[in-house]
């Protein structure tokens, strides 16, 4: 039974982890999305002065 609840916790926690990598990488790509937007405007900011 021990042994079971120590392998459930194990298991959360690589789950955890795994989901916090996942959302890191969705926040970069998200910040790089964001910085070419930023770009694309300023770009096109340009092209109407």
């Amino acid at each position: 039974m021990a042994h079971d609840d120590k392998q459930n916790m194990l298991d959360n926690i690589e789950n955890t982890s795994e989901e916090q990598k996942n959302a890191l990488q969705q926040l970069v790509d998200a910040k790089n999305e964001i910085a070419d937007l930023k770009m694309q405007i300023a770009w096109l900011e340009c092209s109407y002065e």
